[in-house]
């Protein structure tokens, strides 16, 4: 792959300002330092560099999933002690007591339910929450 200099002045003055290391070798620098780049010519004067970096994404991913899951076991443990505090509170209530917005509350409270830790007696108006213990959690 030749490189030829797409425009004379810059690249004038880029050499000028010793940011150009040696003519022509740009593009094989990045090659052999990043073999995943792709580069998409637009025209007659253009291209676009693309740059893959996958170990860097999924280390990024492992840990956001791991901080949301520590924090979703956070809240849901908070959501339970106030509850056990008072089995008559309301959703507003909590969100406010726990620092997070309703519909979060909402969320929590169906993962709650959904694994059998949390039972809503009654209706919305008038009922209460019962929290389910297995004989596990006894001990």
């Amino acid at each position: 792959m030749v490189s030829a200099r797409r425009n004379e002045l810059l690249a004038e003055l880029f050499q000028r300002s010793h940011r150009t290391e040696k003519w022509g070798r740009g593009i094989k620098m990045i090659l052999e330092r990043e073999p995943a780049t792709e580069f998409e010519e637009v025209g007659t004067v253009q291209f676009i560099v693309t740059f893959k970096r996958k170990s860097v994404e999924k280390t990024i991913t492992e840990d956001v999933s791991k901080t949301s899951v520590k924090t979703s076991v956070k809240t849901s443990v908070k959501i339970l002690e106030a509850i056990a505090g008072d089995n008559r509170i309301t959703i507003p209530e909590l969100a406010k007591l726990v620092g997070l917005t309703e519909r979060s509350i909402e969320r929590n409270i169906r993962q709650l339910q959904s694994a059998n830790s949390l039972r809503r007696i009654g209706p919305d108006k008038g009922g209460h929450w019962e929290i389910i213990t297995t004989t596990q959690d006894v001990k």
